[in-house]
């Protein structure tokens, strides 16, 4: 269902899902900032740069959420901008430049993440090496469902 909100096949109803994905990534954002001012801004038992990363992570999540609202918003509203901005995401050239880019980083992350857990055990702790091992299982669980997923839909 996820991958659906990207399919622009129908680009204004994919702008309307995005909308709501922006909806939900504010929503996401403000219990983040909510969270750190009720529960972490006067706490002493998170050290301070978790209580920064509660305030910068909403923060920053907000902002996003703000940004892509608004660029949805001006899509939904101006035809002649959606209809360029429809060209640009049905480019062949461009889809292929983005998909050799997300497939690039995705290679690059999932190896530099396998070689940090060496680092991690040794120097770090166990702990931290089982976090990253977690990350590149949920990394390679997720690309086998969509690997399943679209060879069944393409």
């Amino acid at each position: 269902m996820f991958m659906h909100i990207f399919d622009t096949s129908d680009f204004e109803r994919s702008l309307r899902r995005r909308r709501w994905v922006g909806f939900g990534l504010l929503a996401v954002g403000i219990v983040g900032v909510l969270c750190y001012l009720f529960l972490i801004h006067g706490s002493d038992a998170l050290p301070d740069f978790a209580r920064g990363f509660y305030l910068g992570g909403a923060s920053g999540i907000s902002v996003g959420a703000v940004f892509l609202l608004v660029r949805v918003t001006y899509l939904l509203t101006h035809p002649e901008a959606r209809k360029k901005a429809k060209i640009r995401e049905q480019d062949e050239r461009e889809k292929a430049i983005i998909n050799q880019a997300f497939q690039f980083a995705g290679m690059f992350t999932f190896f530099a993440a396998a070689a940090s857990m060496f680092v991690l055990v040794a120097v770090v702790s166990m702990e931290a090496a089982l976090a990253v091992l977690g990350v590149v299982a949920v990394y390679a669980v997720v690309w086998l469902i969509a690997c399943l997923y679209l060879s069944k839909t393409l």
